[in-house]
């Protein structure tokens, strides 16, 4: 049971990293450079797919996350605030939690603003005030999306850590 869990935890641990790197390294960076006419419909085919997924492998690492650490430390959670391994996974999974606080709470929402935005001036330049907007709202989920990419590698670090403590 115990290495099924591990395996779905590293599994999906992947999938959101790999993701996250990719995503902040290399797509976005080269979309931007691209401009609008680009990066427009390229968010807007993968956002649908991937918000759903992201979510899901969230929800399926907290949960074998979680499920472990009962499954390690039956009866003996007060092991988590006594041992390296303890804090190293209490600073993973507030990590993990954070990141997910960002992208869910911030970077959708604010994603879902820019997009409505952008499809209310389709077929027209828009205004400067619409502009600002756009730009403004395009450089928060930029800057949301990199302070997230630091919180995804503390929680890959740290569990890789833990592993060894």
């Amino acid at each position: 049971m115990f290495d099924t869990l591990r395996m779905f935890h590293i599994l999906f641990g992947i999938f959101v990293g790999g993701t996250y790197i990719f995503m902040t390294l290399i797509l976005e960076p080269r979309l931007r450079k691209l401009g609008p006419s680009v990066q427009t419909p390229v968010m807007r085919a993968i956002t649908p797919i991937l918000t759903p997924i992201m979510a899901a492998s969230f929800t399926i690492i907290l949960g074998t996350g979680i499920a472990m650490i009962f499954l390690l430390n039956p009866g003996a959670l007060d092991t988590l605030w006594s041992t390296a391994w303890g804090w190293d996974i209490i600073i993973g999974a507030v990590a993990t939690i954070i990141v997910m606080v960002i992208g869910f709470g911030l970077i959708v929402p604010t994603g879902i603003r820019l997009d409505k935005l952008g499809r209310s001036i389709e077929g027209r330049p828009p205004s400067p005030q619409e502009a600002q907007q756009l730009h403004h709202l395009s450089e928060r989920v930029t800057k949301l999306t990199q302070t997230n990419f630091v919180f995804v590698a503390i929680a890959i670090i740290t569990m890789v850590i833990a592993r060894y403590l």
